[in-house]
């Protein structure tokens, strides 16, 4: 059969993110006749659609949803809304192509997804790198396939949960059906190093997604796909897309080695814990060729670290905040939420000056600390503390009608309303500077 796998349009211009997700799903695609079409790195997206629907002639479309929004506070837009225009576009061009949707966002929101799309006719529960080539071969008998939404007379069905796929063992990504030259810019390139996540934090789908369970992909393994990428298709710069870099550290440490071992000149960012990282570590990482390290402690009271389960108190993080000051050859930066639940007014003035020191008056220029409003998102423990709180009505609401009611799916702490008037004049002053 003819596959077409298709990025889901955002509906502005980005930066480009390589379909990571659909070059992992064409691995499987043996004995079809495969190509992946991403819409947002073209002029005229509806223009490219229409063209490789006309030129290509697919059988079978497959959609990748992997974001419904920005999940941003201070820049809210709303990208699942060109999901229903995108499906109904293709449906007019191709009306006899079956259409299958999944990616992370669908998984997330599949029941309502698919009740309010009727034109999508499969739907990829979690993972798709097995469940999607099972459907092909038993698109007559879904039934039998788990992981997989489909309508019978007029019915929505779910087979069942899938279990999690054998990512320590899948192969190398099809980048050949990938013009990567798009894609060529610091964090447009992701390689996975394992799946899962072991974290607990409140907010938090990864663990949903992906299992709790760490799916480790051999170190030489991934050291290949990099030297591939790096010598075949001229990568300079990737990010990990790993939920965390760090944990299990051996993993990382041998993978650095590694990279460092067969003198790979590549560039890289990652997404790393706190808990137990050491300076050892960090430079072995630069070594390594890591430019970039993200920290996610998102509380700064010891109250809400707990509310929000994560594994470090302040103390802690303060500790890696003033050691990575005094290191250079590396950018670092620091996300927290200005008002999850047991944040204390105080905890937020300190943070208010954290922002202002890195991002207005630019003290330390190698350093950055980002502040948001939690996006409360189904499956996790703050959406339970939003529902108690009477924030929210059910999970249900969290996939909001349009983008002018994104303000509601995010975290409103009743405590803090006035610190939200605040962060919210921080964002004007910002903007206000960066136009100066």
């Amino acid at each position: 059969m003819r596959i077409l796998l298709i990025q889901s349009y955002l509906g502005r211009k980005e930066k480009p993110l390589l379909p990571l997700g659909l070059a992992y799903v064409a691995t499987n695609l043996n004995g079809h006749e495969v190509s992946i079409l991403d819409p947002n790195i073209v002029n005229s997206p509806f223009d490219s659609i229409r063209k490789k629907l006309t030129d290509f002639d697919p059988e079978v479309i497959g959609i990748s949803l992997r974001n419904i929004d920005t999940t941003l506070y201070k820049d809210r837009f709303y990208y699942y809304k060109n999901l229903v225009s995108t499906v109904e576009y293709i449906k007019r061009i191709v009306p006899d192509a079956l259409i299958v949707i999944g990616g992370a966002a669908f998984s997330l929101y599949a029941e309502e997804i698919m009740r309010q799309n009727p034109k999508i006719d499969y739907g990829i529960h979690l993972e798709g790198e097995e469940t999607f080539s099972e459907l092909l071969d038993n698109l007559s008998n879904p039934a039998g396939v788990k992981g997989v939404y489909y309508w019978q007379n007029g019915k929505l069905l779910f087979t069942g949960i899938r279990p999690p796929f054998d990512f320590a063992n899948s192969i190398n990504p099809r980048w050949d059906l990938l013009n990567l030259n798009e894609y060529l810019h610091p964090g447009g390139v992701g390689i996975q190093s394992k799946r899962g996540c072991c974290l607990n934090c409140a907010y938090c789908t990864y663990p949903f997604l992906s299992g709790r369970s760490l799916r480790l992909r051999p170190p030489k393994k991934v050291i290949d796909e990099i030297e591939l990428m790096v010598h075949d298709y001229g990568v300079t710069h990737f990010i990990f897309s790993d939920t965390v870099f760090n944990l299990p550290e051996s993993h990382a440490v041998e993978i650095c080695e590694e990279i460092i071992r067969r003198k790979i000149a590549v560039k890289w960012s990652a997404y790393f814990s706190i808990k137990g990282i050491d300076d050892d570590f960090i430079v072995l990482a630069q070594r390594a060729g890591c430019y970039h390290f993200s920290f996610s402690p998102d509380g700064y009271s010891d109250k809400s670290l707990k509310i929000l389960q994560k594994e470090v108190n302040k103390k802690e993080i303060q500790n890696i905040y003033e050691r990575v000051k005094k290191l250079k050859g590396a950018e670092f930066d620091f996300s927290f939420f200005i008002n999850p639940p047991g944040q204390s007014s105080w905890s937020f003035i300190t943070l208010m000056w954290l922002f202002l020191r890195t991002n207005i008056l630019s003290f330390e220029k190698h350093m950055h600390v980002s502040l948001n409003i939690p996006r409360l998102e189904p499956h996790t423990a703050l959406c339970k503390i939003a529902i108690q709180e009477g924030a929210i009505g059910s999970e249900r609401d969290l996939l909001p009608q349009d983008g002018i009611d994104l303000y509601n799916v995010f975290y409103h702490n009743p405590d803090m309303k006035f610190i939200e008037r605040v962060f919210g004049f921080l964002l004007k002053l910002r903007k206000l500077t960066k136009k100066e």
